[in-house]
């Protein structure tokens, strides 16, 4: 966010022509269900918008990050006669999703949220399973991680759903349809590799 481009109100802080959010918002990752917000101000039906659409792309911000740290993870323990190729494959991915997490986090802050960063928070945010201390074989990893891929491109359509019947953000609405290209993609990738 450019400091520069914010102007200071009594309701709150506005940048370029958007619409004022209230600079004592909660900057939690869940919508506060009370009707007003932390300081006692009743929250508009425009800021319970907003706070929706931030946990949604935190969600999503979560999943991706849980993705990365799952590949990156596949990325280190793989083995088996196909190390090289499948480790350099999944160093690619990993790569790419480093990208994609700071795309979903900036287009929380574009929006007018704030991105979740702690690891308490994306794990209480996160859909995706995990499975600590375990170390499946390459083509279990590989499923895996395709299975993962498809689970985000079934909220990334959630989500876009939801632009479509709640919020008129066409920028929005942009990102995600490239996101989800690009994970389609991945999976397409995932699904080549388990192919014999």
């Amino acid at each position: 966010m450019n400091v520069r481009n914010q102007v200071k109100t009594k309701e709150g802080t506005k940048m370029n022509n958007q619409r004022t959010i209230p600079i004592d918002l909660p900057r939690k990752s869940e919508v506060d269900t009370a009707s007003t917000n932390k300081s006692g101000v009743p929250a508009t039906a425009q800021d319970k918008e907003l706070a929706l659409k931030v946990r949604e792309l935190n969600r999503l911000l979560a999943d991706e990050y849980t993705l990365f740290t799952k590949t990156l993870n596949y990325h280190w323990n793989i083995t088996g006669p196909r190390f090289k190729s499948v480790h350099e494959f999944l160093e690619t991915q990993y790569k790419d999703l480093l990208e994609m997490i700071d795309d979903v986090a900036e287009r929380v802050r574009e929006v007018g949220g704030y991105a979740i960063g702690t690891l308490e928070e994306i794990k209480g945010a996160s859909t995706l399973p995990e499975q600590p201390k375990s170390y499946p074989q390459t083509s279990e990893m590989i499923s895996n991680l395709r299975s993962d891929h498809m689970q985000i491109q079934k909220k990334i359509k959630s989500i876009l759903s939801l632009l479509d019947e709640r919020w008129d953000d066409p920028g929005s609405e942009d990102f995600l349809t490239s996101l989800l290209k690009k994970h389609e993609e991945m999976t397409w990738m995932l699904t080549s590799h388990l192919e014999s």
